[in-house]
């Protein structure tokens, strides 16, 4: 208990990064991606049970302006598979507060998306506090690809956010979520990724995508996406 006191009390001391105005030391294109909620982010401080919430950005790389081949969205039941997304997906970001840092860039490693690994860990990050609504994070591009000639042939990313309770075991039947798009009738949003280009600096965000994820569309405060942006720029 006096070890994860430790590292907690230096993820509280280290784990938040300044933002930058031109973007971050790893070169090439930067992403810089933000998600906010309705309520705040839950923690491990402001959760009752000292379990956060998850709250992740998923992401399928392209070399096509515009992919028709499913990016990811959201696992909402049985089978669960890896418990948090499914389609097509080939990295993601999750901001967990019981690991240090509490960002990390993980990449699947199989098209099943049941074996991922991590990879890294954002080029910036803000730590949200207590009553913080928003994770917010930069990466480069180049973190998305092997080399960065890869990097340079990537036309654009599928993005997903999301927000749920816990990754569940295979026997749960159900758990709370919320991510891009309205589940509820008569939309049934449960596959709505948006396609975020790479070839010119620009700010993408619910607005642009004419409010895709509405407010009160998750009844948990903590969990209903209100708002997102991907800001694209180039070096």
């Amino acid at each position: 208990m006096r070890a994860l006191a430790i590292t907690l009390a230096l993820a509280t001391a280290f784990g938040c990064a300044k933002f930058p105005d031109q973007g971050g030391g790893a070169g090439g294109k930067i992403l810089i991606f933000t998600l906010r909620v309705d309520g705040k982010i839950r923690g491990i401080n402001n959760s009752p049970n000292n379990l956060p919430f998850v709250y992740m950005v998923a992401i399928r790389t392209s070399n096509e302006s515009n992919p028709i081949e499913d990016g990811p969205f959201p696992v909402i039941g049985q089978p669960w598979g890896n418990g948090f997304v499914a389609g097509g997906c080939t990295h993601f970001v999750w901001w967990n507060p019981l690991q240090f840092p509490s960002y990390g860039l993980y990449r699947f490693v199989d098209t099943s998306l049941n074996q991922y690994e991590k990879i890294g860990v954002p080029v910036n990050y803000v730590e949200p506090n207590d009553n913080g609504k928003e994770i917010r994070f930069e990466i480069s591009l180049n973190q998305l690809a092997p080399n960065p000639e890869a990097a340079a042939a990537l036309q654009s990313l599928q993005v997903n956010f999301l927000a749920m309770t816990e990754i569940p075991p295979p026997d749960r039947v159900a758990r709370p979520w919320d991510a891009l798009g309205d589940p509820r009738p008569p939309l049934f949003q449960i596959n709505a990724p948006v396609v975020i280009p790479l070839n010119s600096s620009a700010i993408y965000n619910n607005a642009n995508f004419n409010d895709l994820e509405p407010l009160g569309d998750q009844p948990d405060p903590d969990l209903d996406i209100v708002n997102w942006q991907v800001e694209v720029r180039l070096p």
